[in-house]
């Protein structure tokens, strides 16, 4: 055996040791209605894949303003918990509290923008680049802590958050193992050049069995979700978080940094934890209000 190939032989049980320590213990804190924790972990994996984004965008020589995104981010994630938690209209209160954030989040970016003219090369680029930095992680993985308080739902909310996580982490372990050990045809080497289309009907696979043995293997859990939906979703989740992996690439390529960050073992930074999840938790939060007619 090559050195290259114990080298990968050790990524891969890092990796695979690392994916389990870490959604193991949010699955478990979900199975048990651990709801501080819960938004412990959220806020602190959201604001942190932030930096990590934003990180990147500096490597490349691009100014952002990282305190006002981060302060953001972090003021995001405590409302939802605040506001849904605490307060019984606090749904309501809630999207009035949101906007007012939005609000006053640009309007600080355009102040920066102002105080620093004279230093700023490109001051419309570094308000362009903190607001995407901020819509596409924190508010994507936002999704994950409304799914955890949606009201209404003939299921358990915790169910359902349970279901989006594992169904989405399991396609990423699908696509992983498939494309390790059968990938031959290259999905889209301009972009991630290991990933493979081997890899990803390994990941839409994965994720259907999933859809297929969580409402089994947690009955009692899953009891109201409607089997039938269990199993299509299952499958577009499969794809969507291809997709939001992609997406993520997309930002290293451009980047030119192979990873997000260095945090965990075998696997990179948060934002490479958790990139899957950026799209399918809005879906299947969308899927919970188009469903049964909830309100958002």
């Amino acid at each position: 055996m090559t050195i290259e190939m114990l080298e990968k032989e050790s990524n891969f049980y890092a990796r695979f040791f690392s994916s389990l320590v870490l959604w193991g213990v949010l699955l478990f804190v979900i199975l048990y209605g651990l709801k501080i924790i819960e938004m412990i972990i959220f806020t602190f994996f959201g604001v942190l894949a932030l930096e990590e984004f934003y990180r990147m965008q500096q490597v490349k020589g691009n100014r952002v303003f990282r305190t006002a995104g981060l302060t953001a981010a972090f003021c995001l994630y405590i409302g939802i918990w605040f506001f849904w938690n605490f307060l019984p209209n606090g749904s309501t209160l809630y999207y009035f509290f949101e906007q007012v954030l939005y609000f006053a989040f640009i309007a600080s970016l355009f102040s920066l923008v102002i105080w620093n003219w004279d230093i700023l090369e490109n001051p419309v680029s570094s308000i362009a680049l903190t607001l995407l930095g901020f819509f596409y992680v924190a508010f994507l993985f936002s999704f994950l802590e409304r799914i955890s308080f949606c009201k209404g739902l003939p299921f358990n909310a915790d169910a359902a958050l349970f279901y989006v996580i594992a169904v989405t982490k399991l396609s990423d372990t699908g696509a992983f193992l498939i494309g390790k050990n059968f990938g031959r045809r290259f999905l889209l080497p301009h972009i991630s050049p290991k990933k493979t289309w081997e890899g990803l009907g390994g990941g839409i696979l994965f994720s259907f069995l999933a859809g297929i043995m969580l409402p089994f293997g947690f009955s009692s859990f899953f009891k109201g979700f409607p089997y039938a939906d269990s199993i299509l979703l299952s499958v577009v989740i499969g794809i969507v978080g291809a997709i939001g992996d992609l997406a993520k690439s997309t930002v290293k390529r451009d980047a030119h940094v192979k990873d997000s960050g260095h945090v965990i073992p075998g696997i990179g930074g948060i934002l490479d934890l958790i990139d899957s999840l950026l799209l399918s938790a809005p879906l299947f939060y969308f899927y919970c209000i188009l469903r049964y007619h909830i309100l958002p």
